[in-house]
């Protein structure tokens, strides 16, 4: 135990790399600041894009329900990533690349951080199914190649979707207020607003805030393993997509067009998560523990190895 603590500490050292590259620009954000903001990087993207885009691009054409998904996904998380953007840039006088965006094993780390949120969300589906609480729709829509397209299709979006959530709450909230004033200032501040800007979902519960919390620690202890972003990235979008997508499950409360798998849940709510969807399920919590501990441990050899 003292190992794994002493990794934590080195983990939330504010010389991490991860906030030196905050400090490469001209100044760094005050926290009066850094908190409201992120409502004004919010809105601004979407009047950008629900506002003026969608009236340019959706409004004079018939789009299909997949494409509309798509479109949400892409170009309205895309215009947040621009706000935030347009402050490093010009106010914080930095380039986007030090918002995590290290060069250096860039392809590789964001694979792993894919790979890595597949196999922690198939551990819940698996979990889920020894509970009996996983069944599958009666009239699953057939698989088709106009199917595998979309799924590609918000796959994307969905790489857009979880690199916009990682860059505004983990990318640069986190790290200015980490870099300013405390590593772990920094972490329970973003954390806890990333859980309550999702806690206006429906079926939303106190479990699915604290899984929420869990979630947002899980992906601060691989950026801070990784100094970078790739990998917390890779890992949201694979959480998302194939939640929606492959299995068929909610995804915060939000439903899909539709999944390779067609799963469905039956059971009580601490298990399967109610409306919120496994997010919301004590199984969920327990991964995401395990996870945390499990990157410890690795890290923690890892560092006795390198000695």
């Amino acid at each position: 135990m003292k190992i794994l603590i002493e990794t934590l500490k080195e983990l939330f050292s504010s010389e991490n790399e991860f906030f030196a590259l905050a400090r490469t620009g001209k100044r760094i954000t005050h926290i009066a600041i850094a908190i409201p903001i992120i409502i004004v990087f919010l809105l601004g993207g979407a009047v950008l894009s629900e506002g003026i885009g969608s009236q340019l691009i959706l409004k004079n054409i018939k789009f299909s329900e997949p494409f509309k998904d798509f479109y949400s996904l892409f170009f309205t998380f895309g215009a947040i990533i621009f706000m935030v953007w347009l402050w490093v840039r010009f106010f914080e006088k930095r380039s986007i690349r030090t918002l995590g965006f290290t060069a250096k094993g860039a392809f590789k780390k964001y694979i792993s951080g894919f790979l890595t949120g597949l196999i922690m969300l198939g551990i819940v589906i698996g979990l889920m199914a020894l509970f009996g609480t996983i069944g599958f729709l009666e009239n699953p829509e057939p698989f088709s190649l106009n199917f595998l397209g979309v799924m590609l299709l918000l796959l994307l979006g969905y790489i857009v979707q979880g690199a916009s959530e990682e860059i505004i709450a983990r990318g640069w909230q986190f790290q200015v207020i980490g870099a300013r004033y405390r590593p772990w200032l920094g972490a329970v501040i973003s954390s806890v607003i990333f859980a309550l800007l999702h806690g206006f979902n429906t079926g939303v519960s106190p479990l699915a805030i604290i899984n929420l919390l869990l979630f947002a620690f899980l992906l601060i202890f691989i950026i801070l393993r990784d100094k970078s972003i790739w990998a917390a990235c890779g890992w949201h979008t694979a959480w998302n997509w194939s939640m929606e997508n492959i299995f068929g499950l909610k995804v915060s409360g939000s439903d899909g067009l539709g999944s390779v798998l067609n799963l469905s849940t039956e059971g009580p709510n601490y298990l399967t998560g109610g409306d919120f969807g496994p997010e919301g399920s004590i199984l969920t919590t327990i991964v995401l523990i395990a996870g945390m501990f499990t990157l410890l441990i690795l890290k923690a050899k890892k560092d006795i190895k390198s000695s």
